[in-house]
């Protein structure tokens, strides 16, 4: 129970730095974007991620220095990259490469070639010669969107025609699209009206980690006036400086009619005319069969293999077998069926909601898909929906259910005492998976990817306002010889994550205690006024444990009026950050003053300042 009060207080002191550090964290926990390099690269390009170490300390000892360059993605996992140990670099994303001869000037700089959307992360250099460096970069990956129209487009007169426009292979997943038409030299925003319909699909994932999107546009052959008209599809991406275009002429046709020639018809022998007529009334009787006797073909509800709380969701209905003019689609969703044992006919139908107007057609002449776009709630989860056609009189259902997840939003192991002693102290490591759904979760302990440890304790899972779970596992040990550098790993399973379904959380074992990474200082704003208050703020990165002590002083003298340091915040890499702020308001009497800051930590070889 001690143990677990100590957890408590670490995880206490955890969200008084969250919630004091407002706006300081970017995408990763604990992570401070003020101080990190950004970059951004086109899918397919290479590019270089810069790591600079000091080059006042002596010649490079190949025995002595150790690099590893490792990233940690978008969904917070972490992996290796490249490392050089023992004289020799070790490859473990391929296209990745440290160039030994630069890394005698004390450069190293990695270079990744082929960029793909999955090598977006934050990476980080750590190089230690003994002394130990470190350097962040955040990888931007970018994919720009290929946009297709047909070349040319004709809708026959009093009918309506679809033109599509498909746009592939972009990230990220944000992307607007609109339509506009142009008659002359007068461009209108398209949509809105009885003349014209935009049906726009949600962006589908592509294998390589891009999304692809299409919108359609159904104009009715009234619109086109003066018997052509310009279609505009406008595409907008972080990838463009500006709008692109894509532009397709939309003509208008006379219905098709069959013409006679009274030489023609002299000339036909009545033998042929009468095969003619013949195979044009067998045809006639086979259509007719086909289409008003045969039973329009309608697909099971179709859906995503995972539905994420919070997250659109596309439920696609497919018809084969009838004209789209013959088909009338109805969208319900079912609350409560499944929670009465018996239920009539009348009682059933005010537990239906019905959510047609939100759903649209969407047809290639032979196939038409229905597609009802739902946002859900884990509250919504086991809810039913039903799809109802209507053809020729008939009425087709079908009905599925929706499982709604939630993917773990806090996944971290902490450790008590932070920097444990061989054969001393008993060491506690406690994963902390929070805030999924559903509650069905399952947590295993590795040591070093081979040695299970099957020693655990499990707290929870625990359920919040919200419905969401979380879970503690705990597991003790003494420290030998043999754990120091060793590698522990809470595996976490879980029906929210996609293949292979499952999440590991990793913990290095640190005897020594690692030296903050001091950053320069910053001002805000960039350029102080006179009379006019101004901030400056220093980022302290990557330490543990986390005692460390911040000192400003003004020419030599310590300041204390206007100091404030946040507390020490766990990342996600197991170490401490920490800002701290100095507000002062400058005067002509300060004009020429040296500001300086003094950070002092037990794993320093001296203070750095």
């Amino acid at each position: 129970m001690e143990h677990l009060q100590h957890v408590k207080i670490v995880i206490q002191l955890m969200v008084i730095v969250l919630q004091c550090r407002g706006n300081l964290s970017a995408v990763f926990p604990g992570s401070l974007a003020d101080t990190t390099k950004k970059l951004s690269v086109l899918v397919g390009a290479d590019v270089t991620l810069s790591c600079l170490f000091d080059k006042t300390s002596g010649p490079v000892e190949w025995s002595a220095l150790t690099i590893e360059w490792n990233m940690v993605d978008k969904h917070a996992e972490k992996s290796i990259v490249y490392t050089f140990e023992d004289g020799r670099g070790h490859v473990s994303r391929g296209g990745s490469e440290v160039d030994e001869l630069r890394l005698l000037g004390r450069d190293a700089s990695l270079q990744l070639r082929n960029v793909t959307v999955g090598d977006e992360g934050l990476y980080t250099c750590r190089i230690i010669t003994p002394v130990v460096y470190t350097e962040t970069t955040s990888l931007e990956v970018l994919a720009r969107p290929s946009v297709s129209l047909p070349e040319k487009a004709a809708v026959t007169e009093g009918e309506e025609k679809t033109v599509q426009c498909d746009i592939t292979g972009f990230y990220p997943e944000k992307v607007a699209v609109t339509w506009h038409i142009r008659n002359g030299s007068h461009t209108v925003h398209a949509g809105g009206s009885q003349l014209s319909r935009i049906c726009t699909e949600m962006a589908t994932h592509n294998p390589d980690g891009t999304y692809s999107i299409r919108s359609g546009i159904t104009l009715h052959s009234s619109a086109v006036k003066g018997g052509e008209i310009c279609i505009i599809c406008q595409v907008e991406h972080q990838t463009y400086s500006r709008p692109y275009n894509r532009s397709v002429i939309l003509t208008v046709q006379a219905p098709s009619q069959l013409l006679y020639s009274a030489a023609t018809l002299i000339a036909v022998t009545s033998v042929i005319s009468l095969l003619v007529v013949a195979s044009v009334i067998g045809g006639a009787l086979l259509l007719y069969r086909y289409f008003f006797k045969a039973p329009p073909s309608v697909s099971e509800i179709s859906q995503p293999s995972i539905i994420f709380a919070q997250v659109p969701t596309d439920l696609k209905c497919t018809i084969r077998g009838a004209g789209q003019r013959e088909l009338e689609v109805k969208w319900f969703r079912l609350r409560g069926v499944a929670d009465s044992v018996v239920q009539s006919e009348s009682a059933s139908l005010l537990l239906t909601e019905d959510l047609s107007k939100q759903a649209c057609l969407q047809s290639d002449g032979r196939h038409h898909t229905s597609v009802l776009t739902v946002c859900l709630s884990v509250t919504e989860d086991q809810t039913k929906y039903q799809c109802v056609v209507l053809c020729r009189g008939k009425s087709f259902s079908r009905e599925t259910t929706v499982q709604v997840k939630v993917e773990p939003s806090f996944l971290q192991i902490s450790s008590i005492p932070q920097i444990p002693k061989v054969e001393r102290l008993l060491l506690v490591l406690c994963c902390r998976v929070e805030n999924f759904y559903p509650q069905d979760v399952d947590l295993e302990w590795s040591r070093n990817d081979r040695e299970q440890v099957c020693t655990v304790s499990h707290f929870g899972p625990f359920s919040d306002h919200n419905r969401l779970y979380s879970v503690w596992s705990k597991i003790e040990l003494v420290m030998a010889r043999e754990d120091e550098s060793a590698v522990y790993t809470c595996r976490v399973y879980h029906s929210s994550f996609s293949a292979p379904g499952y999440k590991d959380v990793l913990y290095h074992i640190n005897t020594q205690g690692t030296p903050p990474n001091v950053m320069f200082i910053d001002c805000e704003p960039l350029c102080p006024l006179l009379n006019e208050e101004c901030t400056l703020h220093l980022c302290i990165k990557d330490f543990c444990p986390k005692e460390v002590s911040v000192t400003w002083t003004k020419d030599g003298q310590d300041v204390s009026s206007g100091v404030f340091n946040t507390p020490p915040s766990l990342n996600i890499n197991g170490l401490y950050s920490m800002y701290s702020f100095l507000k002062f308001t400058p005067n002509k009497d300060g004009v020429g003053s040296e500001l300086r800051c003094l950070v002092v930590h037990s794993a320093q070889k001296e203070p750095e300042e």
